[in-house]
Parts: structure tokens; sequence; C-alpha cells
């Protein structure tokens, strides 16, 4: 016996959705339309335009130009008055024309692409709780937290029969209650919420499926912006990065108000959900800390520090690194410690990257500068190597790592400078594969997550344990 109602636990688009109302719009084609949306084996939005028209000539043709961009619009739908339906950001590709006997006409397919699908039911209703799901939750054992669930049932049959003849009548109940170790709750500052797992019976199989749960009377229901905040710490604390596939609302009777599905990031979502848990702190039951504690912990600081030290970017880069091959990837978690490193420079340091100011540099050294312009003046090239001696008063890239590391207050030991100087190596194409020690290789790309991972626990606040995956056996070091 299932102990969840499927539509309060996962997301709007668990089934097909057909769409048999559908607006007519300029770059559709005219006459009776149909909709068939669903997801395919990743996971991704697809959707099925079923249309008849004389010869499907009245369909926009994308332009051809190489380069160029179609421009996207909205498609409304709705069934009857009950339910209403928008596609978003849409474009038509691979349309079918399809001769079929002659008494059913023409029947046309076209494929839809499109970014997302709002859900409006016809419920006057605010909305008092929202639910956003993912894909690709912890695997580990990270909850903390038991749900207890009860359903109970009564199936009633009565026959109804002429007045003299007999009738009969069944009643049969049946009640099932379960519960398990599947959430943890976070508090912070006026907002709480519940990162929760999904019943394994709903969502796909391949995936760990979760929710991030909010409620109006636990304090508010943040906005898209800060839901995406919330969602990026979770993602790094929690060692994966959580694929948003949309959000539902319900109202106080727990009826839906609104959903809405889209793609999760990537295209290959099923490959991405099969990677292991990389937290940067053990959070499992086996000696771990609460998960929920250390957001909520560091949840502050990472609204304070997101868009001035560009922590989105970072973690943006972070979790494109698991998309490549091991050290093709090095370059790619340099630019997520580098986007730190430049914001903390714009905003945060004393030195400002900078050996000394640009206005004291040219003042001190006015006469010469002036000297070299008549000397260089002449010369092949003259004019870049000027330029490049006025950038003098400015840090290099490995000074800037070699002052950022001090400033931040984070100890670097010489495996990490190791994996640094092999950033160089191979974001600079000096890496010849046939020459390259890969398991060297893929300590320094350890080493280096590890590293990026200690910096955003410092630029967060965080003191204590890390896990330390630049070495065998990933032991637990003091942050320092």
């Amino acid at each position: 016996m299932k102990l969840f109602f499927p539509y309060l636990e996962w997301e709007v688009l668990r089934e097909p959705v057909t769409i048999t109302e559908v607006k007519d719009k300029p770059e559709l084609p005219k006459g009776q339309k149909r909709i068939v949306i669903d997801r395919d084996d990743n996971y991704n939005l697809r959707a099925t335009l079923s249309f008849n028209s004389p010869l499907g000539n009245d369909l926009p043709t994308p332009s051809a130009a190489a380069g160029s961009f179609s421009e996207k619009f909205d498609i409304q739908g709705s069934y009857y008055d009950l339910v209403h339906y928008t596609l978003e950001s849409c474009l038509i590709e691979n349309t079918t024309i399809r001769l079929v006997p002659e008494d059913k006409g023409l029947f046309n397919t076209a494929n839809l692409f499109f970014n997302g699908l709002r859900i409006k039911y016809k419920n006057e209703n605010e909305g008092s709780r929202l639910t956003e799901w993912y894909l690709n939750g912890p695997r580990q054992h990270v909850f903390r937290r038991v749900t207890n669930r009860k359903l109970s049932t009564v199936f009633s049959r009565m026959r109804l029969a002429a007045k003299d003849d007999k009738t009969d009548s069944i009643e049969v109940s049946r009640e099932g209650s379960g519960g398990g170790v599947d959430f943890v709750s976070i508090e912070a500052g006026d907002l709480k919420f519940l990162v929760s797992k999904v019943p394994k019976e709903v969502g796909p199989s391949w995936s760990s499926n979760i929710g991030i749960e909010y409620h109006k009377d636990w304090g508010r229901i943040p906005d898209v912006v800060e839901r995406e905040k919330i969602e990026e710490l979770c993602s790094f604390v929690f060692g994966r990065q959580f694929l948003s596939v949309g959000y539902t609302i319900y109202d106080r009777d727990n009826n839906v108000v609104e959903g809405y599905a889209s793609n999760p990031w990537g295209q290959d979502a099923r490959w991405y959900c099969s990677k292991q848990d990389e937290p940067p702190v053990r959070i499992d039951d086996f000696g771990g800390v609460n998960a929920g504690d250390i957001i909520a912990r560091l949840l502050p600081k990472y609204y304070e520090l997101r868009e001035p030290l560009r922590l989105k970017e970072a973690l943006w880069f972070h979790w494109a690194s698991r998309h490549v091959p091991v050290g093709t990837n090095l370059p790619i978690l340099a630019a997520a410690l580098e986007s730190m490193m430049n914001g903390w420079y714009d905003i945060k340091s004393k030195s400002q990257a900078l050996y000394m100011k640009k206005e004291d540099f040219e003042s001190l050294l006015k006469e010469d500068i002036e000297a070299m312009k008549r000397k260089l003046e002449s010369k092949p090239n003259g004019d870049k190597i000027l330029a490049n001696i006025l950038r003098a008063y400015s840090l290099g890239i490995t000074e800037r790592y070699r002052t950022f590391f001090p400033e931040i207050g984070l100890s670097i030991d010489a495996n990490e400078w190791k994996a640094i100087e092999a950033r160089h190596m191979t974001v600079h194409g000096h890496m010849i594969f046939d020459k390259t020690d890969w398991k060297q290789m893929i300590q320094h790309v350890n080493t280096f997550e590890t590293l990026l991972h200690k910096v955003l626990l410092r630029l967060l606040g965080y003191s204590g344990t890390y896990i330390d995956r630049s070495v065998v056996g990933w032991n637990d070091k003091q942050l320092g």
C-alpha cells in the first residue's frame, strides 16, 4: 500500500500533460491544435504540437542564416476553464507533414523547444506552501529527522435493485502507516525550510530526488532569487549540484494553486546523478556534523557575499568541472577559484592586487616613462612593450594567488602549490598528454577541488574540520 499522494510528493509533470485548447498566435499554425508535454530519458522537457492546416504552409520557418537567433515566444492554452498553461520561450522544430486517409485530411506535427511550463489552477485561495523539486539529491545518510505517513482508505459498494429484489453492499477499510528518516530542518533568521527526500516510488529511479519546502507559517516563502541562493549553498554543503525541475504551490488545504516545470541544468542529468557525493565537510551519520546546522550557520554570510565575491559563478564553474575528463577540468576549477579572487580584490582586499597605486607608479616614474616612450616609439612592437611596462604596478596571476591566501587567512601547503602550478600548465597549453603522469594529475585535481572548498568555507566564516581529498584516505583536517 502506497503511503503518499504523488501530487503532494513530486513535481507537476510526473505524468504527461495534454493541452487541447491552444490559443492562436502568429507564430503558430491556424486551426485546431493540440500539445502533448512530457519528459525524455534525461528528464528534459519535450513537447509535440499536432495541428491541421493546409499543407502546413502557414507555419513560420526559422531563419537559416548562420549565427542568427530565432525569436522565442510563449504559448498559452487551457483545459476548459479549470487549468491554464503557459509554455515559456518556445521555438518550433522538426515539422512533419504526413498524409493520412482523405476523410481525416492532413495531420501534421512539430517538436517544440521551450524553457518552462507554468500551470495555474482555478483556485482562488492564496498559496501557503511552496516546494521546489530537485534531481541529484544526496545519496549519503545525511538526513536526521523522521517523517510519519498514515493513509486510510474506505471502499464501499452498494447494488440497487427493484423493490422486491435482494440487494447487497460491501464496505472494506484499509489503513497503512510508515515512516523513515528523510529530512533535515534549517532555521536561519526569519526563514525556516526543510530539505526532504521524495518517496522512491515517484520521480526517476536513477536519481535521489528531493524537495526544499517553505511555509508562510514558518516565516515566509522566499522569492525565486533567494531560493536560488539556498539551492546553491545546499548543493555545496551536500556535495551535489541540486538540479531544479520546478516547484509546486499549495493552499492551506493542500490543493495545488500553481505548478512550474523546468529543465534540469545541463543535458545529461542521468549521468550526472550517478556521481558520488563530495561534500566539503563530513555530514554523514558516521561521526559527521548536522548538515542543517552548517547550512543555517553559513546562509547569512552566503547571502551577503554571493554577488560581491562572485560565489554563484564560482560554484557554477565548480559543478561544470565535473562534466569533463580529469585534467581538462583543472582550468575550470581554477576559474572557480579566480572568480572569488577577483571579487575579493575588487571589494575586500587591502592590496587590491597592486604593488602600488597606478597614480603613484606613474608619478614616481614620470620622467622614465617619457624617456621609454621616446626610445620605443620607432621600434617594432614598441607600443606593446610600453603597455606591458605600464602595467608593472599590478600583480600577475601567480602573485595574485600568493597574496590572496594570506589576505583571507588561509595556509597553503606544498601539494596545493603544485596543483596551482599544474593549472598554469594546462590552461596555457603546455600539457602533453603522452608525457603526462595521469595519477599525479588526478591528485592535482582532487587537491585543487579541496583548495576550492577551503577558500569558500573560509570566506563564509566556517571554522571546523573539512574533508581533505588531496591525500589517500580523505581524512578530516582542521581548517587553518
